[in-house]
């Protein structure tokens, strides 16, 4: 499946910038991708000069990175920036309870338990798209209980820098392992979020970033090491 085909609302400057954080997201733009203001001017049908708005916002998230002529690159993270990501969103996350209001949306309960039966599916559906979409939903969703704009913003950057490059590290990884976290991840946060347990929800954000962390990058080390 194409991510395009997820949504074709790309008549304005924000909506540009949505396809195209979602692209990245999801590695339809993997890191090292170059991209072309003149093609994706005429995908879009705008000029380039809104479409440098975009591509200066993105570049801002480091998410791109200006290239000489008319290109721009995808970012790829090292693993000295991979533990700066991880230091701030682990303790960010265990921090998360004093941004959360009480009681928990009944919908926020229902989505999580929506997207736990959608990655049951990935017991038997090797689908690497399928698996990202659902962990971005899932954030997407734990975002919109943070009650603090800025602490939902700096929340969703993190993920958009990071989630990305966890994705294509996954074909390297054990991908049982990856479903079975993934669902346990899950069952975790909506027990907790159910009881009202804000506190428990920030404890248990952490210990998974911080195991996510631990599988990312000894990955991200192992490669780096063979191209030395």
């Amino acid at each position: 499946m194409n991510v395009i085909e997820a949504d074709q609302s790309f008549d304005t400057v924000p909506g540009i910038y949505e396809i195209l954080r979602t692209r990245i997201a999801l590695l339809e733009y993997s890191p090292g991708t170059k991209l072309s203001e003149n093609t994706l001017a005429a995908e879009f049908d705008i000029s380039r000069t809104p479409l440098r708005k975009v591509l200066q916002r993105l570049e801002f998230e480091h998410l791109l990175v200006r290239s000489q002529g008319s290109y721009t690159t995808v970012t790829d993270v090292d693993a000295k920036t991979l533990c700066q990501i991880y230091e701030v969103r682990m303790v960010l996350a265990e921090n998360l309870y004093r941004f959360i209001e009480l009681p928990i949306p009944s919908v926020t309960i229902r989505s999580l338990q929506r997207l736990f039966n959608e990655a049951e599916q990935l017991k038997s559906n090797h689908d690497v798209y399928l698996l990202g979409k659902i962990h971005r939903e899932v954030e997407e969703t734990l975002a919109e209980t943070i009650s603090n704009i800025r602490a939902r913003e700096i929340t969703e950057k993190l993920y958009f820098e990071i989630g990305r490059i966890w994705l294509s590290c996954v074909p390297k990884l054990d991908w049982n392992e990856e479903v079975e976290l993934l669902l346990s991840e899950l069952r975790e946060l909506i027990a907790v979020l159910q009881r009202g347990d804000i506190r428990g929800f920030g404890f248990r954000r952490r210990n998974q970033a911080a195991m996510a962390f631990d599988r990312i990058y000894k990955v991200i080390s192992r490669d780096e090491a063979r191209r030395d």
